[in-house]
Order: structure tokens, then sequence, then C-alpha cells
């Protein structure tokens, strides 16, 4: 096969060679004789250039190119004419002397050369020329020569034709309607060619087909030639153009041509145009041979007016709206669901489910672009769709018929093929960038996402979350009755899949938990997560100025997010904590107030909730999480001055850090929270402030690695010097920081690495530092002079590495601190009794 193409090829650029250096070799002997005026002898060379125009054995692509060699050449000749006329030559003359040639087909072409100087010439109306060429052009009746022929014609008579203030329609030289019956006909003809060549043509039906594809721009010219005409209005296309436009294409009974010129139609013409013409236009579509895409004419036709008739203004509506500009005396909704419902009607028997369904997501397009505020009209598109649906899921029945609560229950997934479940997802998915949050008011957009199987459902859950989250700041989820349908849509973002076989789990393969997932686990887990944050960030736009109507949002969010499963509640869990601690901070502030208003759900149930969601994480694989939450209620409870429920939290972080926590990174990073929620918290009484750092203190000495202990020992003495003298509500304890002090030394002595050791004591020194410059009375100058005279006999003895430098960095910036201290008027007083000795090993980093 490849080689017989080529073989055709090799032929074909040969006849095209062998035509080319012919229509060459006339083209320099007619400019030849013109040169020599001699009008003879060049309109015979002429002839046998255009002799090659006759050529039977050309593609059409091939023809295309020598038929614009020719073009080129018969622009002299043109001018040539013109020449002669100047010169006294009369026009007829010339017109009749081109008669006498003997083909058709040179004959016409000389003949529509000479009419173009003819009208240029003035010497005659060109109403009459236009009439005359344009009749002589039937002719040639050759399809494809035709073709080429009567494009020939329309292209000289372009700038010539008696327009609506051409020079060419002065004198009596005609109207605007003259050059419409030119290229009106012209088009006709043109037409009728065309499509002779799919059944005169050689070769199959498919090359046929592609060799019309290939020239279908010499018909669509002739259409563009309509839309330039300066004096055509809209009662001229309304009442001459149009009409007969349509007549043509009803009457071609061609799908081929039926589909190109419609398309044509909605391109060429302006959009006044259009709008005043609508009913007749759709009306065409319905007339249509039944393989002619109606949908996509009707799409086409749907995005011209939609992207023409709207401008990219917000008044009125939210970001990414527009503004309609189709006049109110043109329903063209309303046009257009009459359109699809008729094509529907007559043609429903042999149109593909998606098909089908692609008809009304183009009507929803345009209802959204067009009509943004009227809700109504998305609604009536998605309730046809929901039709047809239920139609297909009982076997075949009427497409408009009203689906019931059993047939909205059977949710038929199943019944639909991939391209027509790909239709639904798309035809969800295209409302909410301009709804958003609204999509919750239309009824059948719930009914209609029934009938996708879970994963596409899923799909367009994460499209209405991002929607729901790109909206306007001032939209929220602040009643009930909106969240509740909003979770019922993306309940495939809450749950997994109730049908699913064992092994099946969406939350488990996409957390990748799975061993036996595969390769691309990393990817699913990746997924997940970000869906799920998608989903948790629905929390913050849970308000409401009622305290306890926003706790009602919180209360079943709660419950729907308990329903995610494991793999969930730690993605959506933690914001709702963090909301409903926030919302108790208010709730505290409303019942503080002297005449406090009557509540419903008081601040110290917003903390049992949270204690709840945070102890059924704890108590479902989150050890970790769950103290670091337990920690934050904690601080929330003690600026309400809950000092029991604080403690209560704190307890509770207490009880994980000893039943859960084995890792020796996770207890450092648990101590670490502790400390700091002890810290921040200032409402505790005595004892229990006691009990807790004691504990705090107890787990730091308690850890693993060695230089963890001396580490958190030494921040655990925080504890016990918090705020400062003139604070009401300081605690300190110098006597049990030094313990702390004393306590950390010892273990840091006892640590193995000599270069940890002297970098542990470096540390600790600069704790002594901080205590004595607060005024810890037991913290002295003596306990930081013997500290700084052992740091000075173990930094002699380390060996020169990296771990050096870093600590002699280190103690070298603590000495030049305290030597500033020594300095300062304020605190040389206090300062000068500590001893810096012999610390010139510290002042020559690597000796």
């Amino acid at each position: 096969m490849a080689d017989v193409l080529k073989q055709d090829q090799a032929q074909q650029n040969a006849l095209l060679e062998t035509a080319s250096k012919k229509v060459k070799e006339q083209a320099f002997y007619m400019k030849r004789a013109m040169d020599q005026s001699d009008l003879k002898q060049a309109l015979n060379f002429a002839k046998e250039m255009l002799r090659e125009l006759r050529s039977q054995d050309l593609t059409p692509r091939n023809y295309y190119e020598l038929y614009m060699k020719v073009l080129d050449e018969l622009r002299y000749l043109e001018e040539f004419f013109m020449g002669l006329i100047r010169a006294g030559t009369l026009c007829s003359e010339l017109y009749e002397q081109v008669q006498s040639c003997g083909m058709v087909l040179p004959r016409l072409y000389l003949l529509i050369t000479v009419g173009a100087a003819y009208i240029k010439s003035k010497q005659a109306p060109a109403k009459d020329i236009l009439k005359d060429l344009v009749e002589m052009a039937k002719g040639v009746q050759h399809p494809m020569r035709g073709l080429f022929l009567r494009n020939y014609l329309a292209h000289v008579a372009r700038d010539k034709l008696p327009d609506t203030g051409s020079e060419y329609a002065e004198n009596g030289g005609g109207t605007v309607h003259n050059a419409l019956d030119f290229v009106i006909t012209n088009f006709s003809e043109t037409n009728r060619l065309w499509v002779r060549m799919q059944s005169g043509g050689k070769g199959d039906k498919k090359k046929r087909e592609k060799e019309r594809n290939d020239l279908r721009i010499l018909v669509g010219t002739n259409l563009v030639r309509l839309s330039q005409l300066e004096g055509v209005d809209v009662a001229t296309y309304t009442t001459e153009v149009l009409p007969k436009v349509l007549e043509q294409v009803v009457n071609c009974k061609d799908v081929i041509a039926q589909t190109y010129l419609m398309d044509c139609v909605v391109h060429v013409f302006p959009d006044e145009f259009h709008l005043n013409t609508l009913e007749p236009f759709l009306q065409t579509c319905t007339q249509l041979k039944e393989k002619v895409s109606v949908r996509t004419i009707l799409e086409s036709m749907m995005d011209r007016l939609a992207n023409g008739g709207a401008s990219g203004g917000q008044e009125g509506g939210q970001e990414g709206s527009v503004v309609t500009t189709i006049p109110e005396s043109v329903d063209a909704f309303k046009m257009f669901n009459e359109c699809v419902s008729k094509v529907l009607e007559e043609r429903s028997v042999g149109m593909e489910l998606a098909e089908v369904l692609r008809l009304h997501k183009a009507l929803l397009n345009f209802a959204l672009k067009c009509y943004p505020g009227n809700l109504a009209y998305v609604n009536h598109c998605l309730g046809q769709a929901v039709a047809v649906l239920n139609a297909k899921a009982n076997g075949g029945g009427a497409a408009d018929e009203k689906p019931t609560p059993s047939t909205k229950a059977q949710a038929p997934s199943s019944a639909l093929d991939e391209a027509s479940v790909m239709e639904v997802e798309s035809l969800l998915s295209i409302p909410l960038s301009t709804l958003a949050l609204q999509v919750l008011e239309l009824d059948e957009y719930s009914d209609i996402l029934a009938f996708l199987p879970w994963e596409s459902r899923r799909q367009v859950a994460i499209e209405l979350v991002r929607a729901v989250l790109n909206t306007r700041h001032s939209e929220t989820l602040g009643d009930l009755p909106r969240l509740e349908k909003l979770f019922a849509m993306i309940t495939p973002l809450l749950r997994d899949d109730p049908n699913a076989g064992a092994g099946g789990s969406g939350a488990a393969s996409a957390d990748g938990n799975d061993d036996d997932a595969g390769g691309g686990g990393d990817d699913a887990s990746d997924a997940f997560e970000r869906e799920q944050g998608l989903v948790s960030r629905l929390v913050h736009l849970m308000r409401n100025e009622d305290t306890d109507e926003q706790f009602g949002l919180f209360l079943l969010a709660r419950k729907q997010f308990g329903q995610g499963g494991v793999t969930r509640i730690k993605h959506t869990l933690v914001p709702l904590v963090f909301a409903a601690l926030k919302l108790s901070q208010t709730v505290r502030t409303l019942e503080k107030q002297e005449e406090p208003p009557t509540l419903k759900y008081s601040s110290r149930k917003m903390f049992q909730f949270v204690h709840e969601i945070v102890s059924a994480m704890a108590s479902s694989g989150y050890p970790d999480l769950s103290l670091k939450l337990f920690l934050q209620c904690a601080q929330a409870a003690d600026k309400c001055e809950f000092n029991a429920i604080a403690y209560e939290f704190v307890s509770q972080a207490s009880i994980l850090y000893e039943d859960e926590l084995s890792d020796s990174k996770a207890q450092v990073r648990a101590l670490n929270s502790m400390v700091g929620t002890l810290l921040s918290c200032r409402n505790f009484s005595a004892e229990d402030y006691d009990t807790l750092v004691t504990k705090t203190t107890q787990y730091a000495a308690k850890l693993l690695k060695k230089p963890d202990q001396c580490r958190m020992v030494t921040l655990a003495s925080h504890l016990f010097w918090v705020g400062k003298a003139e604070e009401e509500k300081h605690y300190h304890d110098a006597r049990r920081v030094l313990e702390c002090l004393q306590r950390s030394l010892k273990i840091a002595d006892v640590c193995m690495s000599s270069s940890m050791h002297v970098h542990l004591f470096v540390e600790i020194l600069n704790q002594y530092l901080y205590y004595f410059e607060n005024d810890a009375e037991v913290i002295t100058e003596k306990y930081i002079s013997g500290l700084i005279a052992l740091i000075n006999e173990h930094i002699e003895n380390m060996e020169a590495s990296e771990q050096r430098s870093e600590v002699e960095a280190h103690y070298r910036n603590t000495l030049a601190h305290i030597r500033g201290m020594q300095q300062a008027e304020k605190t040389q007083e206090k300062f000068e009794g500590i001893i810096l000795l012999a610390d010139k090993s510290a002042s020559a980093p690597g000796n």
C-alpha cells in the first residue's frame, strides 16, 4: 500500500512539474507579445497557458498549486488589457475578440479577465458585465475545473462590485442588490459543483470526501464576500441574504456541504445579524440531513453569541461572571431550547446518549454565559439531562419523563458508557466556576450526580470543593441545610465507596498503606492528602454570627468527618478542633459580659466537644498529633480561666506520652510542646502547676539518650522561673531551677563523646547566664566562674575537628557576651565577679 502511494505521489509530481513548465513557457511568450503590443499573439499564448487548467489527472491539491501559478500570470494580462483601453481600444472589441477562442475553459478565463478590465474602465455598467460573466461561467460543468473558474470570477470581482459607497455603483453601475445577486448566484453554482464532486469523482468514497474538504474554502469564500459588503445591513441580511443561503444549504442534501456551510454562516456574519435571524437559522438546523452533527452547529452558534454577547465585567456578580448584552427582545435561550428539543425528538432513536448529553451541555454553557443570574435556566438544562438519563436507565423510556424518587435512588451509573460518564461529569463541572455555592440551590444537580460512578463523583466533588473555596469571602457555609447539601454532594471525599469489595478501600489504597498497590502508591497518597486538605479547608467557611448556629455546623461536620475512617480524620478533624477552640473564646467573652445572652451551647460544652474529638483521634492511632492537640486545648482553656479543664487536657497529654510514645525523637518533640504549653498557662493553682511541672521534669530526666536528657532537663528548669517578679502571676522557685541545672551538668559530664559534653557545658553556661541576668538569687558568680573553668579545661583536650570549631565559636560568643556585660555601666557591678579563667584557647579557634 505504501509503495502504491509513493508511486501515485511521484506521478502527480511529474504531472505538476510538466504543466508548470508549460505555463511558465507560454507565460514568457505571452509577456513578450504584450511588450510588442501584439494582442493576437498575446491571446494565443494565454490560451495555450490556460489549456493546462483543463487537466483531469491532477489531484485537487496539485491543481490548486497550478491554478495559483496561472493566476499570477493573468494579473499581467489584465494590466495589458487596461493599457490597451487607456490607449483607445474599446472594451467591447476586446470582449468580442476573446470569445473567438475555441476552447471553453480558456475562453471563460479570458472573458473574466477582460470583464475585470471592462468594469474598471466604466465603459459599461458593472451590474451588466457581472451578470453576463456569472451566467457564462455555467459553460464549465466539470466539478473541479468549474470550482476554480468560479473562484477566479469571485477573486477578480471582489473589489469591483457595485456595493454601497463603491465607485462602480455610480452612474447606473448598479446597487448592492446587484452585488448580492452576483455573489449569491456564484455561491449557489459553486456549491452545486462542489456537491457533484461526491458522485462524479474517481476513487473511493473517503478519497473523494478528502478532496472535497481540500476544496471547501472555494465555496466558503463567497460567503465571506457577502459578509464584507457594506450595503448589507440587518434588514437586507434578514430578507435577501440568509433565506437564499439557507435554501441552498437545505436543498443540496449533502452532509459535508450542510455541515461546512452552516459553520461558515455562524462564523462569517456578525452577532447582530445572528440575533435578528436566530429563529430561521435554528429552524434550518432541524431540517438538515440526519448524519449532520447538529449539535456541533448549535454549539458553534451558542459559543459565538455567548463570547460576543457577553463582556468580562463583574458588576453584580461574583468573580469571573459575565454581563449579557443579548437584547431582552430576543429570547435566545428559549429558541435554542426548542430547537434542541425538536432535534432530540426527531433524532433521539439514532443519537448516542453521549451526543444527547453534549447538546444539553452546550445549552447549559450558553445559559451560564449569557444569563449568569438565571438559575432556572441552569436547573432546566440539568433537569433535561436527568430525564434523558432516567429514560436510558428505564430501558429507553421517554426522554422528557419526569424522574421519580425511586428512579433517583437507583443511581444507574452502571448503565452509562465511558463517553456518557465523561459528559455527565463535564455537565456537572461547568456550572461550578460561575455558580460555586449557588449549585446547592439547584434541585437537579444532586439528582444528576447520582448517575455517576463513585470515582467520577469524587472528581466532581473535588471540583465543587475547589469552586467553593475560590468563591468570594462573603460566601460562607453559614446555615445547616446548605452544609448538609454540600456534604451530600461531596460524599465520595468524606468516606470510602460502600460498594467496594474486600481490599478495595479507597482510603487505604489512597493513603499508600497497601504494600501491593504498585509503584503509584506515593502519587495516590499525595493526591489523597490534597483532596482531604481541600475538605478540611471547608471548616473555615463554616461561619455564622450566632454562636449556637455555628456550633451546630461544627456538630454536623464532626458527624460527617467521623465516618471517613482513620485515614481521613487526621486531615479533617484537626481544623475542626482549632475552629471550635476559636469559637470557645468568642463564647467565653459573651459569657463574661455583665448581661450575658442566653446560649444553647456554652464554652464548656465546646471544650467537651474538642475533648471527644481528640480522644477519638488518640485511640485511632495518632498519639503524637493528639498530644499536640490536647496541649492546644489546654492553652485555650487556660485563656478562658478554666483551670480544671486545662489541667485535664495536660493530664491527657501526659497519659499519651507515657502510654503511646516510645520513639525518642517523638518524646523530645512532645516534651518541647509540653514545656511550651505549661509556660504559656498562667491560671493553674499552685498545687496543680507544681504537679504538672514536676511530672514533666521527671519525663525529661528519663529520656533514653543522655544528650536529650541534659537538654530537656535544662529546658524544664524554665518551668520553675515563669514571668517577671513584678508580674502578678509569676512563679519563681530558684532552688529547683538550680537543681535542674546541676542535674543537667551531671548528665552532661557522663556523656562519652568529649565534643558532645563540652557542647552541652556551653549550652548549660548560657542557661546559667539567663537566670543570673534575671536575678535568680541562688545562681551566683561562683557557679558561672566554675563552669567556665570546667569548659576551659575540657576544650583544651579536644582534638582538632569541625565539632571543636563549632563548640569554640559558640563558647567564644558566650564569653564575648559576658565581657560586654562586664563593660556596660548598668551591669558592670553585677558581672565583675565572674572570672574568665584562661580563655586564650577560646580566642584562638583550632588551637
